[in-house]
């Protein structure tokens, strides 16, 4: 007669195999990640050697660097006027459109003059009446002294005449000065542009009464424009008028060059700075435009490695310096920055000449690491 488990036996043995099972898979694991760990820890223990490319290393020289100084300022023309009115009177007349091109002594408004050419007209009559008043005077002055001399009448009268003829002639020039200002204040009605340029800005129109002082017209002259820019004033010791500044424009899709025109002899109080006045090729710009470039300020020489191969994740400037197979990060001094060419140069010590350097395309590399040349 066969005996029979009962259920709850079987659940049971089941159980205990499958706890079995689990912990031998368990402990097969953790055996193969100990032996991976030990084999990772032994790997840990030999030395990582980086296999340069000939891109990734540079050799430091002695170069001759141009020094640069990075400017910027807004686009001016070195002859700019607004023209004002010189009364308060309607404007008549205006011959000036924006953008169109004038000439020296060209009328670009008119002003109503009809007052001031009645005060011209009273001056004259004024200086006429004054003019028949000195005659007048002379031939009395000129009869007293007839008969002072044959000793018909006494020196007395003659002292007379000689003061009516003095306050006479004192009259009439000063009629004759008031007509001047009368003939100059006719002359200032009509608003001449006082160079040859460009109307950049009319401010008012034709039929509009103006104040006194009040903007008209503004005119520049474009063959002549410059940028003003401030320098440091160690950076602007060694600057001489001629030296080129290279400079990118809104307007222009390349750069340009541009030359030093003028250079303020004073510091300015607010910046510290020095005034440079950077003259610009005709056509080459427009007026209120931004531009910025460098300036070059000076020649340096020294020992120069590419300004992109100095890193700066650290406290002090450093370049990655390769010695007897092994890179190590040598701090330096920058002494200055420039240009030899189109590549930007930093000029740094104490780095002797000769010495091999890691380029920018090599990237970081820990301090100690054992590499090999190409």
């Amino acid at each position: 007669m066969r005996m029979k488990f009962p259920l709850k036996w079987v659940v049971l043995l089941l159980i205990v195999l499958g706890l079995a099972w689990g912990i031998t898979r368990a402990l097969k694991a953790r055996s193969t990640q100990q032996q991976a760990a030990a084999v990772a820890a032994e790997a840990l223990k030999m030395p990582v050697t980086f296999a340069l490319k000939s891109t990734d290393v540079l050799v430091a020289e002695r170069l001759s660097i141009n020094q640069v100084e990075p400017v910027s300022g807004t686009v001016r023309a070195v002859n700019a006027v607004t023209l004002r009115s010189t009364m308060g009177a309607v404007v008549t007349r205006i011959n000036a459109l924006e953008g169109a091109t004038v000439k020296s002594g060209q009328v670009l408004a008119q002003l109503d003059a009809d007052d001031t050419r009645a005060r011209l007209q009273q001056a004259q009559q004024q200086s006429n009446a004054a003019k028949a008043q000195v005659e007048l005077a002379k031939r009395q002055r000129d009869n007293n002294r007839a008969l002072v001399e044959k000793g018909f009448i006494s020196s007395t009268a003659l002292v007379s005449s000689d003061s009516n003829y003095a306050t006479a002639l004192a009259n009439y020039e000063a009629a004759l000065a008031a007509q001047q200002i009368a003939k100059r204040g006719l002359e200032d009605a009509a608003l001449r542009a006082p160079f040859s340029g460009v109307v950049t800005q009319r401010h008012v129109k034709a039929g509009e009464r103006v104040a006194v002082n009040a903007p008209v017209v503004d005119i520049v002259d474009v063959s002549q424009l410059e940028v003003e820019v401030l320098l440091p004033i160690a950076a602007s010791s060694g600057l001489k008028i001629g030296q080129t500044a290279t400079l990118n424009l809104e307007s222009q899709p390349q750069p340009i060059t541009a030359k030093v025109a003028r250079i303020n002899p004073s510091i300015d109080a607010g910046s510290r700075s020095v005034r440079i006045y950077l003259n610009i090729p005709t056509g080459k710009a427009r007026v209120g435009e931004f531009a910025t470039g460098e300036l070059t300020v000076g020649t340096l020489q020294g020992t120069a490695v590419p300004l992109d191969s100095i890193r700066t994740d650290q406290p002090s400037p450093y370049v990655q310096v390769v010695s007897d197979q092994t890179i190590a990060h040598t701090t330096v001094q920058i002494l200055a920055t420039g240009r030899a060419g189109e590549t930007r140069y930093a000029i740094v010590e104490p780095l002797p000449a000769g010495t091999t350097v890691l380029s920018p395309t090599a990237g970081l590399i820990a301090n100690g690491t054992a590499v090999t040349l190409p």
